[in-house]
């Protein structure tokens, strides 16, 4: 199928090229067979040798059968709060974006990501087409996808840190939790502070960019590779996030915590719906394991880290068990099939949803505007 879009909107007058739009670019042919085979192989690896020496399918699936129809109806509520969490913090970041416009975008990008191994290149060349079929300047599109980033990428960092705090409380905090906690707090500040210091001063955003620059040019000079335009870079990612969070820092900083709260939620939902008491395993412990199996979704060995996060998932949370309640044996039939449960509604709903989303967007043409005419995100519509 055709991913791009469906006219040369990428385009500005005169045949010159405006705003960073990523291409879809397919990499060789040696090498997407090489990665879908390291994909099969992980996924054949884990699910049909390592999770079995621990776990029985069988008990998994008796499990999930009886979770009880109120219990459904509330994996139910969480799933779509999931499904829109997203989406509002898109709405943030774009100007004029609507909420139906943002939902599709979302679940087509989800969809390739989920069912392609390394699919976000492709994702964003999708996203991308879609924003500029529907009048969105490629500029307002790579200022807005970047603010996002920028505040998902501090509530990724903030979240195990606040869950190590709450593990505290309950009085199972172990010594590497503290270290995590304490080395994400400093990095987290320090990131932070980096950031305010270069939207604040232009000077000092230079020096920070003529510092990044050194830097990277010395590595570079290391690894005898070309450096990269790091002070440009810099100087552009101010440009572009200032113009973006201008009088929206709160409405973003609030959208972003609600999608990670939906995304806990539903990680939590499902731990605790297949029958895991907090007894065993406290609600802090489970936040703690998904926010640090999160990071395992960043090595792009499977769509969506399929396989190696959800080991990771199960041993965070087994050993939550064992250090929450060290008397009682560890089902671990249980906690995999709580772990598995989550991935069946975080990963495959999107699919089919993100399907007719393509295909509503290629066939409906009364959303379609030119963006050299209307350049949304920039200004409200008069």
């Amino acid at each position: 199928m055709t991913i791009g879009p469906p006219d040369d909107a990428a385009q500005a007058p005169d045949g010159e090229s405006e705003g960073a739009v990523p291409a879809a670019t397919a990499p060789p042919m040696w090498r997407r067979i090489m990665s879908g085979a390291l994909t099969v192989a992980v996924l054949v690896v884990v699910f049909a040798f390592v999770i079995p020496q621990f776990s029985d399918y069988g008990a998994m699936l008796d499990y999930v059968g009886d979770i009880t129809v109120t219990g459904w109806g509330v994996l139910m509520v969480v799933t779509i709060a999931f499904l829109a969490a997203y989406p509002v913090v898109l709405t943030t970041v774009l100007r004029t974006l609507r909420f139906r416009e943002a939902f599709p975008n979302h679940m087509t990008g989800t969809a390739i990501t989920n069912t392609l191994p390394s699919g976000g290149a492709f994702a964003l060349a999708v996203n991308y087409a879609m924003y500029l079929s529907w009048g969105f300047t490629p500029q307002s599109v790579s200022a807005g996808l970047l603010a996002a980033g920028v505040w998902d990428w501090y509530g990724r960092i903030a979240l195990p840190v606040l869950a190590v705090l709450g593990v505290a409380l309950v009085g199972e905090a172990l010594p590497w939790m503290w270290a995590v906690s304490i080395g994400g707090a400093a990095w987290v500040a320090f990131s932070i502070w980096l950031m305010v210091l270069i939207l604040r001063s232009k000077p000092a955003a230079a020096a920070v960019a003529r510092w990044i620059d050194g830097v990277s040019t010395r590595v570079a000079g290391w690894l005898r590779r070309d450096p990269p335009a790091a002070h440009d870079a810099v100087l552009q990612f101010r440009t572009d996030l200032r113009a973006t969070i201008s009088n929206r820092a709160m409405p973003l900083t609030g959208a972003t915590i609600a999608n990670h709260v939906a995304m806990a939620g539903l990680f939590g939902a499902c731990i605790y719906t297949v029958g895991v008491s907090t007894d065993q395993i406290p609600v802090p412990w489970v936040v703690l394991a998904f926010a640090l199996g999160r990071f395992l979704v960043m090595i792009p060995v499977s769509p969506g880290g399929l396989g190696l996060v959800d080991l990771g998932w199960i041993g965070l949370l087994t050993l939550g068990w064992q250090t929450t309640d060290p008397g009682t044996a560890v089902d671990t039939d249980l906690i995999a099939a709580g772990v598995l449960l989550f991935r069946a509604l975080s990963l495959f709903p999107p699919i089919p949803l993100g399907m007719a989303s393509w295909l509503f967007w290629r066939s409906n043409r009364s959303w379609r505007k030119d963006w050299r005419e209307v350049r949304r995100g920039e200004t409200e519509p008069g």
